[in-house]
């Protein structure tokens, strides 16, 4: 079996968020954006499909009981601090490195529709890493996402 064949079949399942950090990339500084405590499930499935959701803990309620209400402020609050996608995903390797290509059907985030997010991960055990291969803009600056996942 090739290593991108192990790989695929390794990271078949249900994770478990770790950590989520961002690192800025002009001086190396060290954020949570979904605080300290992010929550989240990545999930891939054996016909190569993947959905994750994010989201930081003690989301406060809405004032509004209504499903899609909510102030503006509200709503803000809550897009600002949960994401989730899912859709198809690729694996490849270049050079020695993993990569997966996450491919945006569904996104809570409206700028990835349709995009190919790809990042470089990397299984120890029952940990998966996944880096972004290169830098976002998060908060005014280019970052480099790092999530640590577990298996469940």
């Amino acid at each position: 079996m090739s290593s991108i064949a192990e790989t695929r079949q390794s990271l078949v399942g249900t994770w478990s968020l770790v950590e989520y950090k961002a690192v800025r990339a002009d001086n190396g500084f060290i954020s949570h954006p979904m605080g300290p405590k992010a929550q989240g499930f990545l999930i891939y499935s054996p016909e190569g499909f993947v959905s994750a959701y994010l989201m930081e803990p003690e989301a406060l309620e809405f004032s509004d009981a209504e499903v899609g209400g909510g102030t503006k402020d509200e709503l803000y609050r809550a897009m600002k601090h949960y994401l989730a996608y899912c859709g198809r995903f690729e694996l490849a390797e270049l050079d020695g490195v993993v990569l997966v290509t996450h491919h945006m059907d569904v996104c809570s985030f409206p700028n990835w529709l349709g995009s190919a997010q790809e990042r470089v991960i990397k299984l120890t055990g029952n940990l998966l890493e996944i880096n972004t291969a290169e830098p976002v803009l998060y908060g005014g600056h280019f970052q480099h996402g790092s999530l640590v996942w577990q298996k469940s």
